[in-house]
């Protein structure tokens, strides 16, 4: 396989029924490669270690099309996903190019640590971005993920200046990226670039089962997802600086 082959991508996992991932029932296609390494990472499959496959696109797109009437249906449809999906620009253009040929709604998640050109690369094929924003300030932003947030904040405003769909969505990591600081600095960029709604996506415990299968230890343990009296109250912080919020789950 060649790199960036627009007719290949590596597969680690098709999901088919998928609520979270974007509107309606959906099909989300994880594929390999990220520029982070979060410590809390539910796919360490995306790393690198021998887990994924290599699949056409066109076989992509045919296990995707196994359920276009639930899409019909539901309002779903493709979601794209990782890892940072966006690192391989050629073939997911080609996948997304496949699915909107066939009217469907496509969705892509993103760290947003990728070229801006990425970007640019599929905007017109893009129905839904789901945008991570981790923590805003950049150098804890870099110790807890291994990169700086600027390219990311810059892709972010980038999107909403072209009149792109953007959900921004933060994961909620108790002691890491929960205090009042963060949150506050979380509501004033979203607010300063127009952006008035955040999914807070809670911490879970899953992916550590999944790391120790694959012999891996996860960089972040021993925390315990946040409690519904926190959860509410980032949101009302939120909310009461005019962010509206939906909690995943």
């Amino acid at each position: 396989m060649r790199l960036n082959d627009p007719e290949t991508c590596r597969v680690f996992d098709v999901q088919r029924f998928s609520i979270h991932d974007g509107p309606g029932i959906r099909t989300t296609v994880f594929l390999e490669g990220c520029p982070l390494r979060c410590g809390w990472c539910q796919n360490p499959e995306a790393f690198g270690h021998g887990h994924a496959k290599p699949m056409l696109i066109a076989a992509i797109l045919a296990e995707v099309l196994k359920d276009e009437s639930y899409y019909a249906l539901s309002g779903g449809g493709l979601t794209v996903s990782g890892g940072e999906p966006l690192l391989h620009l050629a073939p997911v253009r080609a996948l997304l190019e496949g699915a909107k040929g066939r009217g469907l709604h496509t969705c892509v998640q993103t760290s947003g640590a990728v070229p801006q050109a990425h970007f640019a690369g599929v905007l017109d094929l893009v129905d839904l971005f789901q945008f991570d924003l981790k923590h805003m300030d950049s150098p804890r932003h870099r110790q807890l993920t291994g990169v700086a947030t600027e390219r990311i904040h810059a892709n972010a405003a980038w999107l909403l200046q072209q009149g792109a769909n953007v959900q921004f969505r933060m994961p909620l990591i108790p002691g890491l990226n929960d205090d009042a600081e963060n949150i506050d600095a979380m509501a004033q960029f979203l607010i300063t670039h127009g952006a008035l709604a955040l999914c807070l996506v809670p911490y879970h415990r899953l992916y550590v089962d999944k790391y120790r299968a694959m012999g891996l230890e996860p960089g972040v343990q021993g925390l315990e997802p946040p409690s519904d009296a926190r959860l509410a109250q980032v949101r009302q912080q939120l909310e009461q600086r005019g962010v509206a919020v939906t909690v995943e789950g």
